[in-house]
């Protein structure tokens, strides 16, 4: 093969190219701007090659002109085939090989329709049809966890952003409704899920993962909020606008009234992502006020930090990541708070008990708890030998009938911090919806975490002070929500991991928090799976 040799130009793909071609482009702005036949000229913005002039028919020509005469010197050249011209006066002093006319407001610029709703609407159901195909190929897709990822990241609110911070709401709001339709419908069929728009699971489902849903976010609902954004960041001087004050006055009624804003619209940075939590604060209470004492606890459990990372690992069956068929299904169902089986009784190991998800989650009978236990400890205890502590597994067993009985350490690390007792890590799990801790867990995130930890910590901490040891409980909810001290022992052991690995600590901690939450959920999920078939048999024997 020959050698490619770049010769002139900028070239496609140099990090530099859109700086070099800026910096080009931007004298002949100037010229522009200092030519006195362009003094009527009242808009020239450019974003890199697309331009856009507006002004009287003769300044906006004179630029042209500029352009023609000037450019080509500079290696830049008007592509007429590929410009648009409005206007209520007549066009014919413009070139002829602009075919492109309007004398009604109904063009495209960069990507943002400009025209009346009827237009808007129609631009946007036109950018759908280029999603539709992609939401097919997710639907056809026999990985749920794989789908789902992909929704989100890619083909949901992502696909609108542009349009929602460029558009005026109120023009494109039946068609970003139709939108939101069409990621409920895939999700559903991704999930083999029956849940309508309408319910309090999809309700759940469209909050953020860091609110205890599955980001995948209303774009109908938040496209105030990136549009009023768009403004502040942008445009402030045209917050009066009567586009403006409409979305400012739809966004108000999206929040409660201390979360309302008015103009001038403040001109902060992250103002579109403010406004978002506003919204999302609005409709996470309205959805924790509606539901029973077990939902409010769910939620709170499930909106804890770190709780989602299940949701956020990349599904990967050569890491160990991938979550089968009937474990995703169950998983999402569960965090949604929705209905798991038919009625099917009672659990096949406890005749007195109701075949649901708390009880298989917490039935201590069949080895599930005790595999769920075991399996997060493995994981940990591998997070430790990897970043170099030399931990030992059941640290305990030696110490004598009474102590061995007690296991005050999962894991050991004799050297935890500089100068500190070695660490007995005590691995649990507790649920939120256990009836002794319940009316508390529905009114605070947490609770069931911080009360297991107080427990172990009255349990071990004498047996652990006469072994020299410092007694560490790295609690977690089966909802996915980690207590205080796993939050600092996880901080400290990323911390470690990020020196042996050079990677950064945010890297390391969002590692072992995906990994851990992934094993919880997929056990949980098996502990339930387990039941409902030994449920079905013990029903066709």
């Amino acid at each position: 093969m020959g050698m490619l040799r770049s010769a002139t130009g900028v070239q496609q793909g140099d990090p530099l190219g859109p700086l070099l071609f800026s910096l080009v482009l931007h004298g002949l702005i100037l010229k522009i701007a200092e030519d006195d036949m362009c003094g009527e000229l009242l808009f020239n913005k450019w974003y890199l090659d697309d331009g856009v002039l507006a002004g009287t028919s003769l300044s906006v020509r004179a630029a042209l002109d500029v352009i023609s005469s000037l450019g080509p010197s500079l290696g830049l050249y008007i592509n007429f085939a590929k410009c648009e011209v409005f206007g209520k006066a007549e066009l014919s002093a413009f070139p002829s090989e602009i075919t492109k006319r309007y004398h009604t407001p109904q063009l495209e610029i960069l990507g943002a329709p400009i025209g009346n709703e009827e237009f808007c609407n129609n631009f946007v159901i036109n950018k759908q049809s280029s999603v539709s195909f992609l939401l097919q190929q997710l639907q056809g897709l026999e990985n749920p966890q794989l789908a789902l990822a992909l929704l989100r990241k890619c083909a949901a609110f992502c696909k609108m952003t542009h349009i929602s911070r460029v558009t005026p709401p109120t023009l494109i709001k039946s068609s970003l409704s139709e939108f939101d339709d069409s990621i409920h419908h895939c999700f559903t069929e991704c999930l083999a899920l029956n849940l309508s728009p309408q319910s309090s699971g999809w309700k759940q489902a469209c909050l953020s993962l860091s609110r205890g849903g599955l980001g995948l976010r209303s774009v109908a609902v938040h496209s105030t909020a990136a549009y009023l954004g768009s403004v502040s960041s942008s445009s402030p001087d045209l917050a009066s606008s009567h586009y403006v004050i409409d979305a400012l006055n739809l966004f108000n009624l999206q929040v409660s009234a201390e979360d309302t804003v008015s103009i001038p619209l403040p001109t902060k940075s992250h103002f579109q992502h403010d406004l978002s939590q506003r919204i999302e604060n609005c409709q996470f209470h309205a959805l924790y006020n509606s539901g029973s004492l077990a939902d409010r606890a769910r939620l709170l459990s499930t909106s804890s930090a770190h709780a989602s990372s299940w949701l956020q690992v990349v599904p990967s069956p050569r890491q160990g990541c991938d979550m089968a068929t009937s474990e995703m299904q169950w998983g999402i169902k569960w965090w949604l708070g929705l209905p798991l089986t038919p009625e099917l009784g009672v659990c096949a190991y406890c005749p007195d008990k109701a075949l649901d998800a708390h009880h298989a989650v917490t039935c201590k009978f069949g080895g599930d708890v005790v595999a769920r236990h075991n399996a997060l400890r493995n994981a940990i205890f591998d997070f430790c030998k990897r970043a170099l502590l030399n931990p030992k597994l059941e640290a305990g067993a030696g110490l004598g009938h009474e102590r061995r009985l007690t296991r005050p350490a999962d894991i050991l690390i004799p050297s935890w911090s500089n100068g500190d007792k070695p660490a007995a890590i005590d691995v649990s799990i507790t649920s939120p919806l256990k009836s002794n801790i319940l009316s508390e867990a529905g009114v605070v995130a947490g609770a069931a975490a911080r009360q297991t930890e107080e427990r172990k910590h009255t349990c071990n901490d004498t047996i652990c002070s006469e072994l020299g040891w410092k007694c560490v409980p790295l609690v977690v909810e089966t909802f996915g929500a980690w207590g205080r001290t796993a939050g600092q022992f996880f901080g400290e052991l990323a911390s470690r991991l990020a020196a042996q690995s050079h990677s950064s600590k945010t890297t390391m901690l969002n590692n072992i928090y995906g990994r851990l939450s992934l094993i919880l959920v997929r056990a949980n999920a098996r502990a339930f799976n387990a039941r409902l078939a030994t449920t079905m048999d013990l029903l066709e024997g």
